[in-house]
């Protein structure tokens, strides 16, 4: 069974304070590493965010007011006009290595669109709704930008990437994990520390609906897995299969999405004495 999900549902918690309770026995903290655009490749970009670090540029920011949410922003380069039907889709994974299967997207409904884990957010320009799950969005002037009016070219310094994460909890639950077999899975040989866990999120923005790829690639999906025998319900796709999938082809080929963003740190969780 796999954790990193557990890493990223705490990654802005922990930016924001130095640890974090997980009940009475359990801290988080949060060492963020740098977060960059994407390198260039044949994907049109129209949208750009600015670079930083934890010592300069832009930081990861809490949302007033919601648990769970952060936001990114400093100086954001709109390339190209665009507009239309804004989605994000928040890709996560335990390692930097490029063809490797990211965390699985749980309650996922049908239509593809929502979820926590690497999932696709649709109607970006709604405000946040869901209670359980991630939301993710682009905010200008704090609001969600209008679908109808886009964005224009220029430099922006009022423009935000915004996404809310589940608590550590709700997610330890998903799981099927108390925090004790939680913390045995990520225990130290000497039984006294416990070891860091890598965390690679990758923020990819579309200006085109691309949910009903999505869509069809969770019925491949099923298909697929009520045909093939697993011990662990949830184990991880092959990774020859899982890139043959249509809405993965799109990220494998680069292709639809406008802007990229990845964001690299380190979840380090101790036991209280």
């Amino acid at each position: 069974m796999r954790i990193f999900i557990l890493g990223l549902a705490v990654f802005g918690v922990g930016l924001c304070a130095e640890n974090v309770d997980i009940g009475n026995d359990l801290s988080v903290t949060l060492e963020l590493i740098k977060h960059q655009p994407c390198k260039a490749g044949k994907w049109n970009k129209k949208l750009e965010f600015e670079s930083g670090n934890d010592k300069k540029g832009p930081k990861l920011e809490v949302q007033d007011g919601k648990p769970n949410c952060f936001t990114i922003g400093g100086k954001v380069e709109v390339l190209e006009d665009f507009g239309g039907d804004f989605s994000i889709y928040l890709e996560l994974k335990n390692t930097a290595k490029k063809n490797s299967v990211p965390e699985k997207c749980a309650k996922q409904p049908e239509n593809g669109c929502g979820g926590f884990g690497s999932c696709l957010y649709c109607n970006a320009c709604e405000t946040f709704g869901d209670k359980i799950g991630v939301r993710a969005q682009l905010l200008l002037d704090g609001k969600p930008i209008s679908c109808k009016d886009g964005l224009k070219r220029g430099s922006y310094d009022n423009l935000k990437l915004a996404f809310c994460l589940p608590n550590i909890e709700e997610v330890i639950s998903s799981q099927g994990l108390t925090k004790e077999s939680f913390l045995q899975l990520i225990q130290a040989d000497d039984l006294n520390s416990v070891r860091a866990i890598g965390v690679f999120a990758t923020v990819y923005v579309f200006d085109s609906d691309v949910s009903k790829q999505m869509a069809t690639q969770i019925k491949i999906e099923g298909v697929y897995r009520r045909t093939k025998y697993s011990f662990f319900k949830d184990q991880p796709l092959p990774a020859e299969v899982y890139w043959s999938l249509p809405f993965n082809q799109l990220i494998k080929n680069q292709q639809e999405y406008v802007a990229c963003h990845r964001i690299f740190g380190n979840l380090k969780i101790q036991k209280k004495d």
